[in-house]
């Protein structure tokens, strides 16, 4: 077909870079001009302010000569930011540094708006808060994927526009658990709506296919269930390589002229629990790991040791509330737990990278990579013995900050430190294919930031939220909060600044100065000396609460 398709293929190609290079730039440029933060240090001028009114209406009736793009987008599984900047910086994921991140735009101060799994993959799919999708937490009554209403999604979407759409890693927790009699969403066959080629991993409990398993799992492929078991070959990150690019392949036989939307989502690096285990390691906040892929087992240089920050292991929680006060100091034996665990952690990346470079090869020999826009991200950050903790879901900075690349053809290699959230992808996407969102979306594109990493009209301030049930069997337990966090454009309080109010039913608060404070190891919210910012804030976070309908970007902005 590639041959056949050369014609066709070229004709695209030449007419998305012409899209890039005149069409993009003037129709996603807002205001703007003298771009500062690529290579060189300059950029074309940028269209009126006028252009971003035009594009709404070019948006909801796209030009049918102007080609749209395929997008790619990989989606990591509890990866922070540290460990992929590490694991770049050491070499060990030449693939992604060479085709993705020297070749685009790095979002340097990227995050998510709920640090947990299925609140934050509902996001990306709707473009909405937590507390407007209702995905609270990862497990029913108020989580999971029986919770995500899955009747208009970033996937509908552009199913509906013509694209042709794929999915094939993780989805949701307890994905084809079939333990709700009261909905289809989890049954073992179930295949939701939008989605043209669906090969989502299975989340089975009863059945111990855990979707985090490297070996002895079940993918459903399109309604047929399919289990891998131990063989080398059955690695899973390896097979969601090779299944998504049968789909890039697939997709070229089918019809090379129909754009395709790929969502491929690895569960790398999280930890495979509720096995293997680590021997020797008890607790079991520390006692999981994740197995590398075999050919990679041992390769990572013996002195790369888990990070030690100022807040690593603190000594002193005195600022924080009582029941997280009661974490303990980690000992020498959980020290050691976690050095295996977070070299585990980060060997397991280089499948990641593998597979990054496995869907470039396969959109490069079929002439696809220049109309294609390449996406990396994660679900969420992790802590890593930050604060004495090994988690995530609290609105700690290693928590909610996520790695976030984007590579778009014609588009120069640059560094933007604007806010970027979990909540802008559903609407980027959607730019890009030309289509408007089927909700009144929280999110915003962030094609004006690409376009001028300097961009001075946008969010000064977000949510941060988690608004499950207290479990308090965990250590420690897991406590409902909303936060509000400034950015490094925020005028009316000081850049940079993070308050959260915790549910705790002792009214628990902390307030951190983040530019003089960045480990977040003195809480200011008792400080006199603060309670003007601290009071700004609270009010900020009060009207974040019920924003929604378009009002929560009002709220960032203002």
């Amino acid at each position: 077909m590639a041959n056949a398709s050369s014609f066709t293929r070229q004709r695209f190609a030449a007419s998305f870079l012409t899209w890039v290079t005149v069409g993009a730039l003037a129709l996603f440029a807002g205001g703007s001009t003298n771009a500062v933060g690529v290579e060189d240090g300059t950029a074309p001028s940028t269209a009126p302010p006028s252009a971003r009114q035009d594009a709404a209406s070019a948006v909801a009736a796209p030009d049918a000569t102007v080609a749209r793009p395929n997008v790619v987008l990989v989606l990591a599984d509890d990866l922070d930011t540290h460990s992929l900047v590490r694991m770049v910086g050491l070499g060990l994921m030449p693939k992604l540094k060479s085709k993705v991140i020297d070749a685009g735009t790095q979002f340097s101060n990227s995050f998510v708006t709920t640090s947990w799994c299925c609140p934050s993959r509902a996001t990306l799919f709707t473009g909405l808060y937590s507390h407007n999708h209702n995905v609270f937490t990862n497990s029913r009554p108020l989580g999971g994927v029986q919770r995500f209403d899955d009747s208009s999604t970033l996937a509908l979407w552009l199913q509906r526009s013509g694209y042709r759409t794929g999915l094939v890693g993780k989805y949701f927790n307890n994905y084809g658990a079939d333990n709700d009699p009261t909905t289809p969403v989890d049954d073992h066959g179930y295949v939701p709506p939008g989605w043209t080629d669906w090969q989502g991993l299975m989340d089975d409990t009863v059945d111990g296919l855990r979707a985090f398993q490297m070996y002895d799992y079940t993918i459903n492929d399109n309604g047929r269930l399919v289990r891998h078991g131990t063989a080398v070959t059955d690695y899973q990150t390896d097979v969601i390589a090779r299944r998504a690019r049968d789909f890039i392949v697939e997709s070229d036989a089918l019809d090379d002229a129909q754009p395709f939307f790929l969502l491929v989502a690895p569960t790398a690096p999280h930890l495979e629990g509720p096995t293997p285990l680590l021997s020797g390691c008890a607790d079991t906040a520390w006692n999981q790991t994740i197995r590398p892929a075999p050919r990679h087992a041992g390769t990572l240089p013996s002195t790369v040791q888990a990070p030690r920050p100022a807040n690593f292991n603190e000594a002193d929680m005195r600022d924080k509330p009582s029941w997280l006060r009661q974490v303990p100091v980690l000992t020498t034996q959980t020290l050691g737990c976690l050095k295996r665990q977070y070299r585990d952690r980060l060997t397991s990346l280089r499948a990641v990278d593998d597979l990054v470079g496995t869907l470039v090869s396969a959109l490069q020999a079929r002439d696809e990579w220049s109309r294609t826009v390449f996406i990396f991200t994660s679900d969420n950050g992790f802590l890593l013995g930050n604060h004495r903790l090994t988690d995530k879901v609290l609105g700690y900075e290693e928590s909610i900050r996520v790695p976030l690349y984007i590579r778009v053809p014609g588009f120069p290699r640059q560094v933007t430190t604007r806010a970027a959230l979990t909540n802008d992808l559903a609407s980027t996407v959607s730019e890009f294919a030309g289509i408007t969102p089927g909700l009144a979306v929280d999110g915003r594109s962030l094609l004006p930031l690409l376009r001028n990493p300097l961009e001075t009209n946008w969010r000064k301030r977000f949510l941060v939220e988690y608004l499950g049930t207290v479990e308090s069997k965990r250590n420690p337990p897991r406590v409902p909060f909303r936060a509000v966090r400034t950015t490094d454009l925020s005028r009316a309080t000081p850049a940079d600044q993070f308050y959260v109010e915790w549910q705790d039913g002792l009214g628990s608060k902390e307030f951190y100065n983040l530019p003089a404070d960045p480990g977040q190891l003195a809480s200011r919210h008792a400080d006199p000396a603060w309670a003007g910012v601290r009071n700004l804030l609270a009010g900020w976070l009060s009207q974040f609460r019920n924003c929604g309908g378009g009002s929560c970007q009002a709220l960032e902005d203002e």
